[in-house]
Formats: structure tokens, C-alpha cells, sequence
């Protein structure tokens, strides 16, 4: 049995336990690892934009080996995000995954995970606009409001008069600018989808043609791997179908 162990961005103490909690489970399954060791820092980039990442899922497919971490803590930003992200790889090329300290996570129960996942993202955002739209209530009918943990005195809501106005026409920007990356690829995949392809399957016709992905065309301040994903084609007809 073989492993990708892969060894995210952390200072050196931390990536010491990830690979000691790596090494545990490798030798309860009596598995070769092969490690790849993320630098600190790269762990709050873009999954698509972490060389290591995206080369230790890559030994993984070529080489049947199962992809491992010690954690989904720290893994990417939020949980949900790494979790999505190994869903689309079980999705897309049909990884083997194991982590360590979570023998729930697998192959079978990952789309529940991200599923239930996602659903708690939705609910903190929905109680996290719920507490700013009350607190903007109080303020515009000049009631006192009070932090809770701080104790500090709230005399306005952001640094913006309008806040939902300045949301709104950040929101109209950066739609626009996705339409727009969106429009140059469209007729690709508006074809592929004609022929009866899936999302995983416009993905790996886009990387084997080597088509520029919306990252690529963002001009982002920072070097990007180009690599598709499902969730990436299926944002874009998404928004095409608006």
C-alpha cells in the first residue's frame, strides 16, 4: 500500500506532528509514504495554487496511492474548503483518502461531510448578516450598542455610510469581470456540454487542451497552476445560465 503524505504549510513543530500522525496510520496499514512538504505560509493560498498540493495528489492518481494528511485543521482556511476540495478529487479521478486523526473521512462519507459542511458555512454567513443588520438597526434609531466579548462601543458599522451599497457595487464589479473571463471560454464549453459531457469530463478536455482557467486571466498578484476543476466549470454555466 502506498501514501501521498502530505505535509501542509505550518511552522516546524506543527509539520513535525503532521508527519508523526502521518507515520502512525502508515504503519498501522503497513503503507509506504512518499512525503511532499508544503512551505509555511502556502497553506492560505488557493488549492489550485500550491505546488506541493497539487503534486502529491498527482503522485497519488499515477501511482495508486492514497492521499493523506494528518488533519483537516489547517488544511486550507476554512473546512469546508478542504473538504470540497477532496470531494472534487474523488469526483474527478477517483482518489483514495485517509486522515489521520478523523477515520470517518473517506472516499464513501466525504460527500455527505462536504455536503453537511456546506450547510453550516451557510448558516454562520446568514447569522453573521443577521447580527450586522440588527446592529445597524440600533444604530440608525441611536440605541447604545455594546460588544459582548470586548466591551467595546460600536458608533458606526464599517467605514462606509452605505455598507450594503458599497457590498453591492463591489459584488457588480467583480460580476462583471467574471462574465467576462467567462465569455472567452464559453463557446468551449458550451460545445463539450452539447456533446453530453459532464463537468468532470469538460475539466480534463480543458487541462489536456491546456485552456487558460478564469485564475489564469484574474491577473492576480501571485503565479497560478492553471489547473480546471469541476466546481470551476460548473460556476461558469452557473452564471452563464443567469
Amino acid at each position: 500500500m502506498k501514501y501521498g503524505g502530505f505535509i501542509f504549510g505550518a511552522s516546524e513543530e506543527h509539520q513535525k506532528q503532521q508527519r508523526n500522525g502521518i507515520k502512525a496510520l502508515a504503519k498501522a496499514q503497513s503503507a509506504e509514504v512518499k512525503w511532499f512538504v508544503e512551505e509555511e505560509g502556502r497553506q492560505r493560498r488557493d488549492t489550485e495554487d500550491r505546488e506541493e498540493l497539487q503534486a502529491c495528489a498527482k503522485y497519488c492518481r499515477t501511482n495508486n496511492a492514497t492521499f493523506t494528511l494528518s488533519s483537516l485543521s489547517g488544511f486550507t482556511k476554512r473546512k469546508w474548503q478542504g473538504l470540497t476540495w477532496l470531494k472534487h478529487q474523488i469526483e474527478m479521478h477517483d482518489l483514495g483518502i485517509a486522515v489521520a486523526d478523523d477515520p470517518t473521512i473517506s472516499k464513501g462519507s466525504l460527500h455527505v461531510l462536504s455536503a453537511a459542511a456546506d450547510i453550516q458555512r451557510k448558516r454562520v454567513a446568514e447569522t453573521s448578516k443577521a447580527a450586522l443588520d440588527n446592529i445597524k438597526r440600533k444604530l440608525d434609531a441611536g440605541e447604545e450598542v455594546i460588544a459582548k466579548r470586548s466591551g467595546r462601543k460600536f458608533d458606526k458599522l464599517g467605514l462606509h455610510k452605505d455598507i450594503s451599497k458599497s457590498g453591492k457595487l463591489g459584488n457588480q464589479a467583480q460580476a462583471k469581470l467574471a462574465a467576462e473571463r467567462d465569455a472567452e471560454v464559453w463557446p468551449i464549453i458550451e460545445r463539450y456540454l452539447t456533446e453530453g459531457l459532464g463537468y468532470n469530463a469538460i475539466a480534463r478536455q480543458l487541462n489536456l487542451t491546456e485552456t487558460p482557467t478564469p485564475n489564469d486571466k484574474a491577473r492576480y498578484k501571485r503565479d497560478t497552476l492553471g489547473v480546471w476543476y469541476a466546481s470551476t466549470v460548473r460556476n461558469i454555466v452557473l452564471r452563464r445560465q443567469k
